[in-house]
């Protein structure tokens, strides 16, 4: 799965199941969505 973060946009590229499971794991866990992003992607908003 590949994700591309922009300051206006998110998009998730990849297998349905890999874009749910994904998810799923944010869902199950502590972390916010940007700290989530922060690892999923190698670029992130200043």
């Amino acid at each position: 799965m590949k994700t591309y973060l922009s300051p206006r946009h998110l998009r998730l590229v990849g297998r349905a199941w890999e874009i749910r499971a994904a998810l799923r794991s944010l869902a199950a866990s502590d972390l916010t969505v940007r700290e989530f992003l922060r690892r999923m992607t190698t670029w992130t908003r200043p």
